[in-house]
């Protein structure tokens, strides 16, 4: 696993935080302790301060404690309908972005997941020797436990089975893995996710935000019994976090997503931010580049947007209340909340403009653009830099766990009654902030294809949820390979010359912003061990179709 690298590159990295945190503290008298060089496992494996300073550097790796934009994010909400990276191009952010010898999305994830597998063993081969508060030890290790769970989650969402490493390797036997089978993989986070939970706190203060807590390791274990259809104990497993009684829906939606409503009972699962220290990017990412200074990275797509319901509670083929004049009036407050919209959201005293006639921006000289812009992720009175704000970048809430519960219910045969609505779909749709009818469809086709559209908005654009629906749904080659629309340009689209534009919906004339058709193939799915991986180990088998 590119050991050569990582075990010991790791290795210091783990070390590294600890010895910043004891240079930092040592004052004036640093010269007079023990040379830090010196640092070794019989010397700093002793306090619980050590511990707490490793546990810290298994943080940091971990894709639960990555704070940074990563173009995979980019990449994978581009894999999906619901956005495009602005610089798309067939070839270029797509299969060129999933090859096995790509330097992005493909070594991206496997690096970090196998970084952290690795400081997570190295903490769990160690820690026993600490002298500390026995419960505290024991929380230690659930939350190790949990992030290595994790990271076998992903790697076997992204890839399917691949090795599975629960001790320090040396570089000969890292070198000479094979991959274990997806049960395998699959089994075993489960396993490690069901035996956290038990030492894993139900609450935690909020000077300790960010760290894992009980419901967190339920929920990921349940995304992982939806994923293989194991429906009966996805059911049970997210009735336990309803049962603790810790998380409810917030009154708010847009706050969440903000430093101000980090605090909330909904969020369950975060990556913690500081504002100038360790901040999150996204403000500057996602600001439209000509109106707020920032890089307008992702456009949703004109799909997303129709797929926001009116306030009646209709789609905007069914409501009276559409106009396609005004297709943004009598909409889901969520779609307000999420979306620049052309032409109708004002953001610090500037309307947002994105036809190509209006700006020098966007549809005009983006390939990608699509006249729309993400605003869930910024915050309109923050005046710090615009890539380091303080907002928490939320991986996980309490409606998700609500929406899958249901769609676990729907899935295993059980008996859907209003009072099973009421308490799942409609407190989502009932937040104060966003008042949307109610769901009192019980018929079990239809209400499926009410709560996949729920997921799509409540949670547009949270981290690779929608990519990870559409492949457990088996919808992905059918949904990527398509022509991606932007913005409505005109009202004529047979006499539109100006830019591509093609009749959709009403006879609408929206801009074409990709045709991503036959791009992906349904091998994609999974992406490609690293060419590097491959080419060190000989052990390991690449996935299909590449």
């Amino acid at each position: 696993m590119k050991m050569l690298r990582i075990i010991y590159n790791v290795l210091l990295l783990v070390l590294s935080s600890s010895i910043f945190m004891i240079i930092a503290g040592c004052g004036t008298n640093w010269l007079d302790e023990q040379p830090l060089s010196s640092i070794s496992e019989s010397t700093f494996w002793i306090s619980e301060n050590d511990a707490k300073l490793a546990l810290t550097g298994v943080y940091a790796q971990s894709t639960v404690g990555d704070n940074s934009y990563n173009n995979h994010l980019l990449c994978l909400s581009s894999a999906t309908d619901d956005a495009e990276y602005k610089w798309a191009g067939v070839g270029i952010i797509y299969s060129g972005y999933f090859l096995p010898s790509s330097g992005e999305v493909v070594p991206t994830i496997w690096n970090r997941s196998y970084a952290t597998i690795f400081r997570a063993n190295y903490f769990l081969e160690n820690i026993e020797s600490v002298e500390m508060d026995a419960d505290l030890k024991a929380q230690y290790i659930a939350e190790v436990r949990f992030l290595r769970a994790f990271e076998y989650y992903y790697l076997s969402v992204m890839y399917g089975g691949v090795p599975l490493i629960t001790k320090v390797l040396t570089i000969e036997e890292a070198n000479t893995q094979s991959r274990n089978s997806l049960d395998e993989i699959v089994n075993f986070a489960i396993d490690e996710l069901t035996e956290s939970a038990i030492d894993l706190p139900s609450e935690r203060p909020d000077n300790e935000r960010g760290r894992i807590v009980k419901s967190a390791a339920l929920a990921i274990k349940g995304r992982l019994l939806m994923i293989h259809k194991r429906w009966d104990e996805a059911v049970g497993t997210f009735k336990e976090i309803i049962d603790l009684n810790v998380h409810e829906i917030d009154s708010q939606y847009k706050a969440l997503f903000e430093e101000k409503g980090e605090n909330s009972k909904e969020i369950i699962l975060s990556t913690n931010c500081i504002a100038g220290l360790r901040g999150n990017p996204q403000n500057q990412l996602n600001y439209h580049a000509d109106l707020y200074g920032g890089y307008h990275e992702t456009c949703p797509t004109q799909d997303l947007v129709d797929a926001f319901l009116m306030t009646d509670g209709l789609s905007i083929d069914e409501s009276s209340l559409y106009d396609p004049k005004y297709p943004y009036k009598n909409r889901d407050p969520r779609l307000y909340a999420s979306i620049f919209l052309p032409e109708y959201t004002v953001f610090r005293g500037k309307l947002f403009l994105a036809h190509p006639e209006s700006t020098t921006s966007g549809l005009a000289t983006l390939t990608g653009a699509t006249g729309y812009s993400w605003k869930k992720y910024v915050t309109e009175d923050y005046e710090g830099a615009n890539n380091n704000s303080g907002d928490d970048i939320i991986l996980l809430r309490y409606a998700e766990v609500l929406l899958s519960y249901l769609e676990s219910k729907i899935e295993n045969g059980d008996n859907i009654s209003q009072e099973l609505l009421d308490q799942t779909i409609n407190q989502i749709r009932k937040r104060e902030e966003i008042n949307m009818p109610i769901v009192t469809e019980t018929n079990r086709d239809k209400l499926r294809e009410i709560v996949r559209r729920e997921r799509r908005v409540e949670f547009c654009f949270e981290r690779h949820i929608r990519y990870f629906d559409i492949r457990r749904w088996g919808l992905f080659p059918d949904i990527v390979n398509r022509k991606v629309y932007g913005m409505k340009l005109t009202d004529d689209p047979d006499n539109y010359t100006k830019y591509r534009v093609e009749k959709v919906g009403r006879y609408r004339g929206h801009y074409i912003a990709v045709d991503k058709t036959g791009s992906f193939t349904s091998d994609m799915a999974l992406l490609p061990i690293p060419i590097y991986e491959m080419n060190i180990n000989k052990n390991l088998v690449q996935n299909p179709g590449y």
